[in-house]
């Protein structure tokens, strides 16, 4: 009996010692479940407050991108040349813009900003844009305008033409959006001298609308809802023709050069850029270039001139800097326009040979393109040269070819220079002119006359032609 009392016992502490230990081990686990949940929660709260921190960061970075990349875009359409790379630091973030030129006037932009995070994480956005040169597009109406060349220029067609009539002979063009405006000189003077044509479908382009000036026109440029022509009125070089409307085109203001006077005192180039417009007559008595303000189209503003002593027969303007192609021995002469009132000459280039003048010239980055019109002995005295202006004070010259035929107009959208020429069975040429030391000529076409103008837009030229045959529109072969 006792012996089962003192089992019984044992048994019972045994039974309790186990109950306890068991409540003991449920208490231990409830308790690692309780700090597993706290530490799931905690867990989760600084998650999602580090999710919230990173948004915020990122939404920081993107308006930081955005912000960049709108600055940019402004900086462009100040000042074209003034958009270069850059980076700089603000706060946690690092900030970078990335400028690529793309042409002369396109520049790729890309923003990137870049931070890390508390966790040193890194992070990145990155936007980009394309930016044009838009007041020199607009000042050159589109010359070398809109998409790179493509297809094969080595095979060129021809999409389209017009005929201004008989007795006209187009003397210049420029093309905005594919409207064509066409200079011209007629029969007599009674005729139309500039002529506005959609060329929207290249194979079927037509004329919108014509106007009669005066005696004739001898280049024109068009900007926003303008066309400025070089008339061969004496007492009108200057005209101002209102286009916003191309079906009726209005002759605004005939605008006579102070100073300048005889019978090269016509206009004979023209180049508008930022509300002026600068002009060039032949040699007359008086200065020959001449800058005129023509923020109110309705009543320009003489601002200086500069007696040049020689025929002007192109002109280019960047920025303070203008670059003339003029018939003295010093064929490109380059000058400092940042005063009109006091014009400083800063350099020019003597090509080889004395008789051929410069005629034309385009300007890619620091390099310039110079056409002039053939001499006696040409063989020696190349018409096509490629010169480096970084600095006016020592031009250098990067190659040339001899053409032995006038080169009356030219754009440049490289590797591709598209040339205007008196040749008689190649009036229009294509030269390859990545290796500046030795361009390559790809193709060529003939016309019914010489070429005098040219102009560059979306992979298309327009030509025009010292006929009544006036234009032509090329394109390459897919």
């Amino acid at each position: 009996m006792k012996d089962e009392l003192i089992g019984n016992s044992v048994r019972s502490r045994l039974l309790s010692t186990s109950n306890g230990g068991q409540m003991t081990l449920e208490i231990i686990i409830s308790l690692f479940i309780l700090v597993m949940s706290v530490s799931a929660i905690i867990m989760v709260f600084f998650g999602n407050q580090s999710v919230v921190v990173d948004v915020e960061s990122n939404n920081q970075g993107l308006d930081m991108a955005r912000l960049e990349l709108e600055q940019a875009r402004s900086i462009g359409k100040k000042d074209f040349n003034a958009l270069v790379s850059s980076t700089k630091i603000e706060g946690i973030y690092s900030k970078e813009i990335v400028v690529q030129s793309l042409d002369s006037q396109t520049k790729k932009v890309t923003s990137k900003v870049s931070w890390q995070t508390e966790f040193n994480r890194p992070q990145k956005i990155e936007l980009n844009t394309l930016v044009t040169n838009y007041t020199n597009f607009v000042a050159l109406g589109g010359d070398t305008g809109g998409a790179n060349p493509s297809g094969d220029w080595t095979n060129i067609r021809t999409l389209g033409s017009i005929d201004l009539g008989p007795g006209s002979s187009a003397t210049d063009l420029d093309v905005l959006n594919k409207i064509v405006y066409l200079s011209s000189t007629a029969s007599a003077s009674s005729k139309p001298d500039l002529f506005i044509a959609n060329a929207i479908d290249g194979q079927n382009p037509f004329i919108v609308s014509s106007l009669n000036t005066g005696p004739g026109l001898n280049t024109i440029d068009v900007a926003y809802n303008y066309a400025y022509v070089g008339n061969k009125d004496v007492n009108a070089q200057l005209q101002i023709i209102d286009v916003s409307n191309s079906a009726s085109p209005v002759l605004l203001t005939s605008f006579k050069l102070p100073g300048v006077s005889g019978s090269g005192a016509v206009g004979n180039s023209i180049f508008y850029n930022s509300g002026k417009i600068y002009i060039g007559t032949k040699q007359a008595t008086g200065p020959e270039f001449q800058i005129i303000d023509v923020s109110n189209p309705a009543s320009p503003v003489s601002l200086g001139s500069k007696k040049i002593g020689a025929d002007i027969n192109s002109i280019y303007v960047r920025g303070n800097i203008a670059y003339l192609a003029t018939s003295d021995d010093t064929e490109l002469k380059v000058f400092d326009v940042g005063t009109p009132s006091l014009i400083v000459f800063l350099g020019g280039f003597d090509a080889p040979g004395d008789s051929e003048d410069g005629k034309s010239l385009d300007l890619v980055g620091n390099n310039l393109y110079l056409g002039r019109i053939v001499g006696g002995n040409h063989s020696d005295h190349p018409e096509f040269h490629i010169v480096d202006v970084t600095n006016p004070a020592t031009i250098q010259n990067l190659g040339s070819k001899d053409l032995a035929v006038d080169l009356n107009d030219l754009r440049i959208r490289e590797p591709l220079a598209f040339l205007a020429t008196s040749d008689s069975n190649k009036e229009f040429q294509v030269w390859n002119v990545s290796n500046k030391a030795n361009p390559t000529l790809w193709s060529s076409l003939n016309f019914p006359q010489l070429a005098t103008g040219i102009d560059y837009e979306d992979n298309f030229i327009y030509v025009s032609i010292r006929s009544n045959d006036g234009l032509r529109i090329l394109t390459s072969n897919p």
